[in-house]
C-alpha cells in the first residue's frame, strides 16, 4: 500500500475523531452514533498502521491492490451505515405521522367540546 494513501487514511482518521469529538462535546450526536465512527475511525487507523492487513485481505478475496480492498472496505461500511440510517428515518417518519394524526384527532375533539358547551 502507498504511502500516501496510509498518510490520506491517519489524516482523515484523525479528523474524523476530531469532528466526533467536537459534535460530542456539544452533545449532538448519541452515543451509538458516536460509538460507530470512533470504532470507524479506529479502524482506519490499523488499516494505516498495519498495511499487511489490507494485504493479506486483498490477497485472500482476489483483489490486486490493497488499496482497492481499503475503498472497498469503506464504501461497504458507509453503505450499511446509510442503510441503517435509512430505516431509522423511516421508522421515525411513521411516528412523526401518528403523532400528527393523534394532535389532529385531540385538536379536533377539543374543538368539538368547546362548540357542545
Amino acid at each position: 500500500m502507498d504511502v500516501l494513501l496510509r498518510v490520506f487514511l491517519i489524516i482523515c482518521a484523525l479528523l474524523l475523531l476530531g469532528f466526533m469529538l467536537r459534535r460530542v462535546k456539544k452533545a449532538e450526536l448519541h452515543a451509538a452514533d458516536t460509538i460507530f465512527w470512533f470504532v470507524f475511525a479506529a479502524c482506519l487507523l490499523l488499516v494505516a498502521a498495519l498495511p499487511q492487513i489490507a494485504f493479506f485481505f486483498s490477497g485472500l478475496l482476489g483483489i490486486e491492490s490493497p488499496a482497492n480492498f481499503v475503498f472497498l472496505l469503506v464504501i461497504a461500511i458507509l453503505f450499511i451505515k446509510e442503510f441503517s440510517s435509512a430505516i431509522e428515518i423511516a421508522k421515525l417518519r411513521e411516528k412523526l405521522h401518528k403523532l400528527t394524526q393523534e394532535i389532529a384527532l385531540a385538536e379536533n375533539e377539543d374543538k368539538s367540546n368547546e362548540q357542545n358547551k
